[in-house]
C-alpha cells in the first residue's frame, strides 16, 4: 500500500524529493512504519533514497506540524495519505 502511495505521489522518480518522517519519543508504531517505508522504497528501486527524520519536538509549539499524529510520513509538506494540516490547538500525544 505504502509503495502504492509513493509511486502516486511521484516518489519514483530518482530526484531529490522531500520526504520527512515525523515521530515523537516513546513513539511505539516509529520502527514498523519506518520499516514498511524503507521496504516501500526498495520495492520502488529507491532503497537510496534519503527522508529526513524529525522529532516534532524540534519544531516551535505553533508549528502545524506539531499536530500530526505519529509517525507520519510528508511527502513535500504534506500527508503522504491525505490528512489536512493540523490546526491549532493542537491535541496532546497519546
Amino acid at each position: 500500500m505504502l509503495s502504492c502511495v509513493l509511486l502516486s505521489s511521484g516518489c519514483a522518480s530518482r530526484e531529490a524529493v522531500d520526504l520527512v518522517f515525523l515521530t515523537r519519543e516513546g513513539c511505539v508504531l516509529t520502527d514498523q512504519m519506518r520499516t514498511n517505508l524503507d521496504a516501500a522504497l526498495t520495492h520502488m528501486g529507491n532503497a537510496r533514497l534519503a527522508y529526513r527524520v524529525v522529532h516534532l519536538a524540534s519544531f516551535p509549539a505553533n508549528d502545524p506540524r506539531r499536530g500530526y499524529p505519529t509517525p507520519t510520513i510528508l511527502y513535500e509538506g504534506r500527508d503522504l495519505f491525505g490528512m489536512p494540516t493540523p490546526v491549532p490547538p493542537f491535541p496532546d500525544p497519546t
